[in-house]
């Protein structure tokens, strides 16, 4: 909390603004350059920069941009960030011509969906979300605010209805940095449940490939947005730690932890179905282990070469999908025998 006379001090410095950036060469009436904003009109603020708005304290400032005087009843405060994300998501505060000393006023910024930006983590998610219907806009503020106002009156006398103030160089209305509060990709905005596609099977390159009623090689979204107390359970092949101490939970795949080894597929969503024409119902539209050859005298597919030499003939069986050694001694040399006997 400030201090008894805190905002009566605040009217006569340039505090909430760096020094310099504000009441430079002000002229005594009328209306004045951003540099040369009054003490006086606004006597305290403060910003929290969300986990989206990725604030770089390094290198971006906040700024008042501009004072408009909207009608003659009616200002509006236009504080602007140089982060990337914020460009296009300003924090308006708006105060009445004949407003009492010291009104504060809190507002909040559109949100990240709201403003159309593209996260990284979660792009190819929010696309899922929307084309399965689900609701998209369940981040927090980009960046939030309050704004205390000094002297309105004062300022109505100098700025007449449908005029404005602007900001014209980047040297002027720089907030305090002490007055921003840094929260940029520091705490989890929404907590979001979605599969990655299966590797799915590719057949030979000239037989038909495998075709499913459903579009394949996505993320399928379960379920977005979810708040409040939400519980994690084990599944299958997966255990979860905690570690108190770093505040993260751990979920490290292993064989049988967890729920263990399933006994059938998983559907990675509601609804999955086997490719076309399926005969072993297979999700990934695979095959079997027994369905397969896996290796001939130690040769590895996935293509494999017979030739038929003297006295095995290679056929081919193309219903039954098969291959047919015959062994028929055909142009094989013939050898003769002498059945005559000699007794000595």
């Amino acid at each position: 909390m400030p201090r008894p006379n805190f905002f009566n001090d605040n009217l006569n410095r340039s505090y909430p603004f760096r020094e310099g950036s504000v009441g430079v060469n002000t002229p005594e009436t009328g209306i004045f350059a951003m540099p040369g904003l009054p003490d006086n009109v606004v006597v305290d603020c403060g910003f929290i920069l969300g986990a989206e708005s990725g604030f770089d304290a390094s290198i971006d400032e906040v700024f008042l941009y501009r004072i408009t005087r909207v009608n003659s009843f009616l200002f509006e405060f236009e504080f602007r960030c140089t982060a990337s994300n914020l460009l296009h998501a300003p924090l308006i505060f708006t105060r009445a011509a004949d407003a009492d000393l010291f009104e504060t006023e809190f507002v909040e910024s559109i949100t990240a969906d709201q403003a159309d930006i593209s996260l990284s983590a979660s792009e190819a998610l929010e696309a899922s979300a929307s084309d399965s219907g689900y609701p998209e806009d369940c981040g927090e503020p980009l960046w939030s605010g309050f704004m205390v106002s000094g002297d309105m009156p004062l300022l109505a006398n100098r700025i007449a209805a449908g005029n404005s103030v602007t900001r014209s160089d980047v040297y002027s209305g720089i907030v305090e940095p002490c007055l921003i509060q840094n929260l940029s990709d520091s705490q989890v905005v929404s907590l979001n449940i979605a599969n990655s596609d299966r590797t799915r099977a590719l057949r030979p390159e000239n037989c038909p490939q495998n075709q499913w009623d459903f579009p394949v090689g996505q993320t399928y979204v379960y379920d977005v947005c979810l708040l409040g107390n939400v519980k994690f359970k084990a599944g299958f092949n997966i255990s979860i730690n905690q570690d108190v101490t770093a505040s993260t939970l751990v979920f490290a795949p292993g064989v049988g932890t967890g729920d263990g080894q399933p006994c059938n597929e998983i559907a990675i969503f509601p609804g999955e179905t086997p490719p076309i024409g399926s005969e072993n119902e297979l999700l990934a539209g695979d095959f079997y282990c027994n369905e397969v050859f896996r290796s001939v005298n130690g040769l590895q597919g996935p293509t494999l070469t017979f030739f038929g030499e003297s006295g095995v003939s290679i056929l081919t069986d193309i219903v039954n999908h098969k291959l047919i050694v015959d062994i028929n001694l055909n142009d094989l040399s013939v050898c003769d025998f002498s059945f005559n006997s000699i007794s000595l």
